[in-house]
């Protein structure tokens, strides 16, 4: 396996003599100086002169490279581990000092962690748009994260240059798009408000005569009470604002082209033009020109067996499309099933299309199509006629499958059949309006309460793709029949396909969230044995910590019942596991288990990293025209160690389908590594190299038991099923509505 990888750091050097900084707890009058709020980031130097003891308990302190008035120099030791926290600090300072001579990039502050954002306009990435009858620019705005850190396995600081996801800015004033009116105000609400806006560009003119432009929330600048021209202010644009104009920005190509090499050709043009001047030398010793080649030493990847799944009648297969046609690794326990169709009146050819595509498995005379019975592995049939429900209104739905369900055919319904509704939305389920979602999860909830899962079809793409077929004289579809069956076997609790491990005393649980409506929902206790066999699940809001260790503590318990032993507890987590707030209270409930065992958390971020990226120089692809094309993506199971960070080891994990050269499918996309972060809070000993790798194949793993698609996922289930319920649960207005805890009717 022939690779070249590297990441999109630039290395530098510490200066090996002191440098001497000013300090003091007040700010200068022209504030000049750094604000640093914690006492963690003061560097070892100050604490140690003690010259602000008598001050009482200060924790700000405010930093200078240069002689203030009232502030106190001290010589700090750059290459001092205990100051690494100041030494980002300093540099990240240093950084936006030296890029604010460039008049075009605007800057802003990036989340949560405070560290620098540069936005520019994208050269020649001017759209124009249709806004209400006008044609209108829309500027595509890149944003760059630039940030200090320190790489621990190397022993480097170095700059990283990460390119975020890019912003568009309408050019069309806020005072234009606040004034437009509906013709009859008693009719209809205003076309534009401010809770369409959530960012805009501010422009104004300096004393020296030049143009300053500043990016703000909005609502921030209206609650600071900071004077903005709205007639020269413009938004950016946000999905409400999308909406509202119908504005469609969608990059038709996401699939066709390998977005490492637009990263990397981003971050490139940025790095050469704003990081290369002689005089950035002096501040960042030995900075690199060149990307970071990345250590042998660090680099490691799954065992290619770990792909291996297991489907019915002991067949395996790395490729869930070609294996699921053994049948699932375990049936559906039901006998009868039968589907119930919820249809809008204009919808019912097509319906009764794809139900006999489901019962007979013939969709449009192919050969490929195999019945829904011989996904799920029992019997399929159609429901009475009476509890079919044809609706009129495509609007609103809901009020029509209501009282449908309130009739004798569902109070009355044969208990020993197992039903499945099949609901033919006329509503795109993906789609921004709230009320959209609302009927989607209000129609699964309905049944629910009958104890009946549901399979959401999206009307008009399903329209869409039969005329695509029918024109190209293609069955494409067959691969969404595929998927939907994959899915309705999940939601049956039935087992799609597992692992292809031997069984382990081990209890992998997966705790992802969701914020919704300022309410964020975890799902939890998301629990699996080693060889992804679902067990069950539970939900609460976020404040529920002890609801959390609770539902840990069932699924342990749930589990020792039905095994002798249980060897070990590894905890996929959406985020950084505090040791003092929420992993104690793990430790104290195995206290009260007497469990002695290793529990290892594997915190997994919950989107791609595109803050670190690892590119791949030799990768390539091969097309069906037999063109090569550069991808830069590295090979499927590659990882590297990025070394120590406070909550444990990190490591980048390649997760994708480029296995080879000539296998790869460019349709498959391009998915960016994901950041892992690996520790044993309770038994730190037992984390060896054989067990850090058992880890990451596992993560590797559990992005293969997907059921809700033949593909494989850039993030394991652990994660991603705990986001889609908790996404679900606070629209339901009973969060018990389906109790039996083996089936993912969420799918």
């Amino acid at each position: 396996m022939n690779q070249d990888l590297f990441i999109n750091t630039l290395t530098f050097s510490y200066p090996t003599d002191k440098v001497t900084c000013y300090f003091s707890i007040k700010n200068d009058n022209h504030h000049k100086s750094d604000r640093i709020m914690s006492r963690i980031a003061w560097p070892k130097e100050v604490k140690a002169a003690g010259l602000f003891e008598g001050a009482g308990n200060i924790n700000i302190l405010y930093a200078s490279d240069s002689a203030l008035k009232d502030f106190h120099p001290v010589e700090i030791d750059f290459n001092d581990p205990d100051n690494e926290n100041f030494v980002k600090r300093y540099y990240n300072h240093q950084l936006l000092k030296y890029l604010s001579q460039f008049k075009e990039l605007i800057f802003t502050k990036s989340g949560i962690t405070n560290d620098l954002q540069v936005w520019v306009q994208a050269v020649g990435e001017e759209e124009k748009v249709d806004v209400l009858g006008n044609e209108v620019r829309l500027w595509k705005l890149d944003r760059f994260t630039i940030k200090v850190r320190f790489d621990s396995f190397n022993k480097k600081p170095y700059i990283l240059i990460s390119h975020d996801r890019p912003a568009r800015l309408l050019n069309t004033p806020l005072s234009y798009l606040f004034n437009l009116a509906a013709p009859n105000p008693f009719d209809s609400e205003s076309l534009i408000t401010a809770s369409d806006v959530t960012k805009v560009m501010t422009r104004t003119e300096t004393d020296k005569g030049e143009c300053e432009r500043r990016i703000y929330r909005l609502d921030f600048l209206q609650s600071k009470n900071i004077e903005y021209n709205a007639s020269t202010t413009r938004p950016i644009l946000s999905g409400a604002l999308m909406r509202k104009l119908k504005i469609d920005t969608t990059d038709k190509n996401t699939n066709r082209e390998s977005k490492y090499v637009k990263y990397l050709n981003k971050i490139t043009y940025f790095k050469d033009k704003y990081l290369s001047d002689s005089k950035l030398q002096e501040i960042f010793p030995n900075l690199a020109s060149d990307f970071t080649k990345v250590n042998l030493l660090q680099i490691g990847a799954t065992d290619s067996s770990k792909r291996m799944l297991r489907f019915g009648n002991g067949a395996t297969n790395a490729v869930p499309q070609i294996g699921i046609n053994n049948g699932p690794a375990r049936k559906c326990p039901y006998a009868d099933v039968r589907l119930i169709g919820i249809v809008h009146n204009d919808d019912r050819n097509e319906g009764g299309e794809l139900f006999r595509a489901f019962h007979d498995g013939n969709y449009k005379n192919s050969a490929l199509s195999k019945r829904l019975s011989a996904y799920i592995g029992t019997s399929v049939s159609y429901s009475p006629k009476e509890l079919s429900i044809i609706y009129t209104d495509s609007n609103n739905p809901l009020p029509e499958i209501r009282k449908a369900m309130l009739s004798d055919a569902y109070l009355n319904r044969n208990t020993d059949v197992k039903y499945v509704g099949i609901y033919f939305s006329p509503i795109n389920k993906y789609t921004g309006e709230n009320e959209a979602k609302e009927c989607y999860y209000k129609v699964k909830e309905l049944f629910l309460n009958y104890d009946i899962p549901t399979q959401c079809i999206d009307v008009v793409k399903m329209k869409e793709a039969f005329q695509k077929d029918e024109t190209s004289q293609q069955k494409n579809y067959i691969y969404s029949l595929q998927n939907m069956a994959i899915a309705i076997c999940a939601k049956l609790c039935g087992l799609p396909w597992l692992l292809d491990e031997a069984i382990k005393k081990e209890l992998i649980i997966g705790i992802g969230t969701f914020r919704s409506d300022n309410c964020q929902y975890i799902g939890a206790a998301f629990s699996f044995d080693n060889t992804g066999a679902f067990h069950s699940y539970s939900y609460y809001q976020k404040s529920e910590l002890k609801e959390l260790v609770g539902a840990i503590k069932d699924a342990i318990i749930r589990y020792r019942s039905a095994n002798n032993t249980l060897d070990r507890i590894i905890i996929h987590y959406y985020k950084k596991l505090s040791r003092k707030r929420e992993f104690i209270l793990i430790e104290n409930m195995l206290n009260t288990l007497n469990l002695d065992i290793p529990v290892y958390v594997v915190s997994i971020n919950k989107t791609e990293s595109e803050d670190i990226v690892l590119f791949d120089k030799l990768s390539s692809y091969i097309d069906k025209n037999l063109q090569t094309h550069q991808s830069l993506m590295p090979f499927s199971g590659c990882w590297i160690n990025l070394g120590e960070v406070r909550e444990g080891q990190r490591y980048l994990l390649c997760n994708n389908t480029r296995y080879n050269e000539f296998q790869y499918n460019k349709m498959d996309g391009f998915p960016f590594p994901i950041k892992l972060t690996i520790a044993c809070p309770n038994h730190p000993e037992t984390l060896d190299e054989s067990v850090v790798n058992q880890l990451i194949d596992q993560v590797y793993q559990f992005s293969r038991i997907y059921w809700k698609s033949i593909k494989q996922q850039g993030l394991p289930v652990t994660i991603k099923y705990p986001e889609m319920i908790a996404e679900i649960m606070p629209h339901f207005d009973n969060p018990t509505a389906y109790s039996d805890q083996r089936s993912l009717w969420f799918l």
